[in-house]
C-alpha cells in the first residue's frame, strides 16, 4: 500500500489565528480562513506568509488526534509512507527529513512534487489532491477547504483519522 501524505493541516496542526496573531498583530476567527492559501485570506504577499511559516516549522508538533498512532500502525503494517509538504521550500528535503525523524514521524520518503502513483493521497489542499495520481483522495476537512466545490467529485472528505482508518485500513 503506498500512500501520500501532507503534514500540515493532516498530520499536525497550527493555530492560524494565534500565528496571525503574534505575527501581524490582528485578532483572526478560525471561520475567516476562507481559502488555502493564507496570501489570498489576509491580502498580502506570499513572501510575508513564507517568512511568518519559516518562523514556525522548526517548531515542536502538535499532533491531530490519532495521526501518529494510526501512521506507526500502518508503517508496522508495511505500508510506504510518503510525505508530500510545503515545508519542503523552508526546510530543504533533508531539514524536513531530519525534521520528521526527530519527532518520530514514520516515513519512507519526500515527495516534493506530488509525482508518482499511490494508493491513496490524504491532503488538507484541494488544489495538491487534483494535481496527484492517486486512486483515492481523501480531502482532510479544514476551515480553509470547506467552501471547495469538487466539481469533478474526485474527493472523498474526512474529518478524523478515525474516518481515515477505517478508509485506508
Amino acid at each position: 500500500m503506498r500512500l501520500l501524505l501532507d503534514l500540515d493541516g493532516v498530520i499536525v496542526q497550527y493555530n492560524f489565528p494565534l500565528l496571525v496573531k503574534n505575527f501581524f498583530g490582528v485578532d483572526l476567527s478560525s471561520q475567516a480562513i476562507f481559502a488555502y492559501d493564507l496570501a489570498d485570506v489576509l491580502g498580502v504577499a506570499p513572501s510575508v506568509i513564507n517568512i511568518m511559516f519559516r518562523e514556525q516549522v522548526y517548531g515542536e508538533p502538535n499532533f491531530i488526534d490519532g495521526s501518529l498512532s494510526i501512521l506507526k500502525e500502518w508503517k508496522a503494517k508495511g505500508y510506504e509512507i510518503i510525505i508530500f509538504s510545503n515545508r519542503v521550500k523552508y526546510m530543504g528535503e533533508a531539514g524536513l527529513a531530519q525534521w520528521l525523524i526527530d519527532n518520530a514521524i514514520p516515513f519512507d520518503g519526500i515527495d516534493v512534487i506530488g509525482s508518482g502513483n499511490y494508493d491513496f493521497h490524504i491532503d488538507d489542499s484541494p488544489g495538491k489532491l487534483a494535481a496527484t495520481d492517486s486512486g483515492v483522495k481523501l480531502l482532510y476537512n479544514q476551515e480553509w477547504n470547506k467552501r471547495c466545490l469538487d466539481i469533478r467529485n474526485q474527493f472523498y472528505r474526512v474529518s478524523s483519522w478515525q474516518e481515515i482508518k477505517l478508509i485506508v485500513g
